[in-house]
């Protein structure tokens, strides 16, 4: 028995209700208000963006001789064009598009809201999942209610399906829980954004990473949530600590060459002076003989005098802009050259030296070929200084290795020993003049500085890779000539 126009009418709008997807239910729907209108099709044409209609479920189009389009309207808004096709006129037992559209239109306007909700939704997960950096959520239960990709890639490689509603302190087992909900607990407390950074070698080198907690209130009371991101700053800080490195030895260059030029007037007097009182010395006649150990006090004096006036030029040199005799030149022609001339050398002929060298004349680079072996031959006998005294059981063992290459758009030789190391704190401090890990009297504390001056006129950089009881390795970079 066919449906009267009425029930015809509640049988749309529970099969509205009763709707999860609309787009599955609007065939239905449509034969639904065909049967209450007694018509023989219907369709709606949704507005687009521009104000077209476009048709989005049947056939009906709006401009048929026998169609009749009521607009689709919600909360003062024009949704679409319901359309009717061969409807009877509306009279008794006759329902109007009218009324159909009226239903129609509410169930609409809150299935297109809820697909914009589902379409931002969608949006901002690929937002937080194409951020380079890990980020999570927690809520006050310390459950994990958020977990983007960086997360499921990083170090820790936990699937968003195995963090999402767990106990943080389950899907973070190797951090310190008792830290970790402290840390919580203050952003939960104080609602205060929390940053810090720490240093890890989860992944077989130290990395520092820069953590920040950000509490989160989502009902606009106290936080109820708290978004942990997590970024890799190793690159960035050591950018920075070069940056702030070459700002700091530009300043102290520019001061020791006002200072060395003044201290080098008193140190040529002195010079003289000791020059003078030696040849009086050498005058004297044999009845009226220098004091006592008055001839070594004078030898002394000049010794210091020289040592103090090499002191100031290599400060000089590095502060002050030379002229480079700058050719093309094959790094490994500079590895030989420097080699040759410490063969016979007392502290580096005592290791074995082991070369890993590019093939040919190895990478090409525009440069002052004395001023690299300079800079090769103070990085080698550092390397020396740093293996100490070699023991017979281990003479094979301790070495220097030299390699060339080639990094991307960089020439590089590296010097690695086999020594004590330098500590970390130590690291940022090795390129300023006169510091030095070396015992008293073992160094000026210059050689680095120098090379760092030298390196940096070429347009290039010095990196250091060390680890206490390991060794060290420097690597000069330069520009590759094209």
């Amino acid at each position: 028995m066919p449906l009267s126009p009425l029930q015809a009418l509640t049988d749309l709008a529970a099969r509205l209700a009763g709707a999860v997807d609309l787009d599955a239910a609007m065939p239905d729907v449509l034969e639904s208000a065909r049967a209450a209108l007694g018509a023989r099709r219907c369709a709606v044409w949704l507005t687009g963006p521009d104000g077209t209609l476009a048709p989005r479920w049947g056939d009906a189009p709006p401009d048929a001789p026998s169609a009749h389009a009521v607009p689709l309207r919600a909360g003062g808004e024009v949704l679409g064009t319901f359309v009717v096709d061969a409807a009877p006129a509306a009279g008794d037992g006759v329902l109007s598009p009218g009324v159909v559209a009226d239903v129609l239109a509410p169930s609409l306007a809150y299935f297109r809201g809820v697909r914009e909700v589902e379409e931002q939704r969608r949006f901002v997960a690929r937002v937080v999942d194409s951020l380079p950096v890990g980020l999570y959520v927690i809520d006050r239960d310390y459950r994990v209610q958020l977990w983007n990709r960086k997360r499921e890639t990083d170090t820790t490689g936990v699937a968003r399906e195995d963090a999402l509603g767990r106990s943080i302190f389950d899907v973070l087992p190797r951090q310190n829980a008792e830290v970790l909900r402290r840390e919580f607990d203050e952003a939960f407390a104080t609602g205060r954004l929390q940053q810090f950074q720490i240093e890890s070698r989860s992944t077989g080198e130290l990395r520092t990473y820069r953590l920040t907690k950000i509490p989160m209130a989502v009902d606009g009371g106290g936080p109820s949530h708290v978004i942990t991101l997590g970024e890799d700053i190793t690159e960035w800080k050591a950018a920075l600590e070069r940056t702030a490195q070459a700002e700091k030895l530009a300043a102290i260059g520019q001061l020791a060459a006002g200072v060395m030029h003044e201290i080098n007037n008193p140190l040529a007097t002195i010079a003289a002076c000791a020059e003078t009182m030696t040849l009086g010395i050498a005058e004297l006649p044999p009845s009226r003989p220098a004091p006592p150990g008055f001839g070594e006090y004078l030898r002394i004096i000049d010794h210091e005098v020289h040592r103090c006036r090499g002191i100031t030029e290599g400060l000089l040199n590095f502060s002050r802009a030379k002229p480079l005799q700058r050719v093309s030149v094959g790094l490994n022609s500079i590895v030989e050259q420097t080699l040759f001339l410490l063969k016979h050398h007392a502290r580096f002929k005592r290791y074995p030296v082991r070369l890993e060298l590019a093939e040919g004349a190895g990478p090409q680079v525009t440069a002052d070929p004395d001023q690299l072996t300079q800079v090769l031959m103070a990085l080698l006998l550092n390397a020396a200084d740093a293996i100490g005294e070699p023991a017979a059981d281990h003479e094979e063992a301790r070495g220097i290795m030299l390699r060339t290459g080639v990094d991307g758009a960089d020439a590089f030789v590296d010097v690695a020993d086999q020594g004590h190391g330098i500590a970390r704190e130590e690291l940022t401090k090795i390129f300023e003049p006169f510091y030095t890990t070396k015992p008293p009297g073992a160094g000026t504390g210059l050689g680095l500085s120098i090379c760092y001056g030298i390196v940096r006129d070429h347009g290039g950089r010095i990196e250091v890779d060390s680890a206490l009881g390991v060794g060290t390795t420097f690597r000069v970079l330069l520009p590759a000539a094209s």
